[in-house]
């Protein structure tokens, strides 16, 4: 090999002609090693989107308002009713020859409500007018009331209770007595309704009527009444809600108003012609808990409102909801029941005044419970063979959301109790179904 200032000259140029060559080769590697630092899990890897948050409270005015976006519990790992009932009451069968003896008497049961020692009390307005007692084989074990206004005895039996101690109490219609019993029907107390102080209390207005019942009785003997404005801006033809107040009477005859709110809807339409309108919309009540807590729920969006039970408005439940339409189908199918069972009135005013609605949509809060707990359950679908529940806190946080077996829904507690009605037969049967709900933390 050639050495000297030529030879120097011919490697630097052979060295600079093909660097960017060399260069590419002893980076490669390092290269290499680079990308796949950055594929080993836990480098610095992008940080993924936040989840949005379950529910978001804001204060307004000191009025707390719970906007809901999800569930804070997955049901499967939390709450759960058993697919399998824990007793049958009533129908065509039964698990003794005395209980299929019995049976004629479960028809038209107005409430059901279970006893601490496993029975459950029902009350039958429109048929013995009397309070039932049944085992969980179905058996009998204790009726009592009859016809009358005297004590122990109802015109038309119209809510039952039963409060702690197993005391079941029954509430008369038309603000009659209300009857305290212990579970086998010996009478504990006879309590009248004062209706002239009560209509002194909850009006304020001569327009102001009351509805002919109490709308809900709470256990510390207070209950709820509807007061009906009269006259008002009624339309000349199409929907209507009437005005109406919720009041709490409470043992001193003390009025407590939880505001105005839509009435049941109605249609406007000239006599003879029926008023009655498919799926309804109206404003739903209810309460319980400790402390007592009342809810409202306008017509026409998914909100609740929770009052104290002195009527002061505590806090603002919300969540964003869908709107599911009434079909022509269903609207039809309601039709068709409903001139099937009232022959006798002339329909076809009535149909076509319908055909003009514009499309209505089922109301998001269909019904509002209280469970023994003091839990909100609220159904807000409308299915034709379930129905999906939501359950809330005191605090209005959405935690889960059930679906509870078919019929309707008399009781929530450690038992759920239904009272369904076989569409094909018309048998009526009261269920009771076990749920497991471990501690709510």
């Amino acid at each position: 090999m050639r050495s000297g200032s030529g030879g120097d000259a011919l490697v630097a140029g052979w060295v600079e002609r093909w660097r960017p060559w060399l260069v590419e080769i002893a980076l490669r590697p390092c290269r290499i090693v680079l990308a796949a630092l950055f594929l080993i899990p836990g480098c610095d890897s992008p940080v993924p989107e936040a989840q949005p948050e379950a529910f978001i409270v804001r204060d307004s005015a000191g009025v707390e308002i719970v906007e809901n976006h999800a569930p804070m519990w997955d049901s499967a790992q939390h709450w759960n009713v058993e697919s399998e009932p824990l007793f049958v009451i009533g129908g065509a069968g039964g698990a003794t020859d005395a209980a299929r003896e019995v049976a004629h008497l479960v028809w038209d049961i107005g409430d059901a409500v279970p006893l601490s020692d496993g029975r459950l009390a029902m009350l039958s307005p429109r048929g013995d007018n009397a309070v039932l007692v049944f085992e969980p084989s179905g058996e009998l074990s204790a009726s009592f009331g009859r016809k009358g206004r005297g004590p122990g005895e109802f015109t038309h039996a119209h809510h039952l209770q039963v409060l702690p101690g197993d005391t079941i109490v029954a509430w008369d219609y038309m603000f009659g007595p209300v009857g305290y019993f212990d579970p086998w029907g010996a009478l504990l107390r006879h309590r009248g309704i004062d209706v002239g102080a009560m209509f002194a209390a909850a009006t304020t207005s001569p327009g102001e009527v009351l509805n002919e019942s109490m709308a809900f009785p709470f256990q510390d003997g207070s209950f709820l009444v509807e007061v009906h404005q009269l006259g008002g801006d009624r339309p000349t033809e199409g929907l209507y809600q009437p005005p109406l107040a919720y009041v709490r009477i409470d043992s001193a005859y003390s009025a407590h108003s939880f505001g105005w709110w839509a009435g049941p809807e109605t249609l406007v339409i000239p006599p003879p012609a029926f008023p009655l309108v498919p799926f309804p919309a109206r404003s739903i009540i209810t309460g319980g808990g400790s402390p007592l807590s009342v809810y409202v729920a306008p017509h026409d969006r998914y909100e609740i409102r929770q009052f104290s039970k002195t009527g002061v408005l505590r806090r603002i439940i919300r969540r964003d909801v869908d709107p599911i339409p009434i079909t022509s189908e269903e609207t039809d199918e309601r039709i068709q029941e409903t001139v099937s069972m009232n022959p006798q009135w002339q329909w076809g005013a009535w149909r076509r005044a319908m055909a003009r609605l514009p499309t209505r949509f089922h109301q998001k809060v269909r019904t509002l419970k209280v469970d023994s707990e003091g839990y909100l359950w609220v159904m807000d679908k409308r299915e034709a063979t379930t129905d999906e529940w939501s359950v809330y806190d005191q605090d209005g946080r959405w935690l889960t959301t059930l679906t509870l077996p078919s019929g309707r829904v008399t009781w929530i507690g450690d038992i759920v109790v239904t009272v369904r009605i076989d569409p094909d037969t018309g048998v009526e049967t009261v269920e009771g179904y076990r749920l497991n709900r471990p501690a709510a933390g």
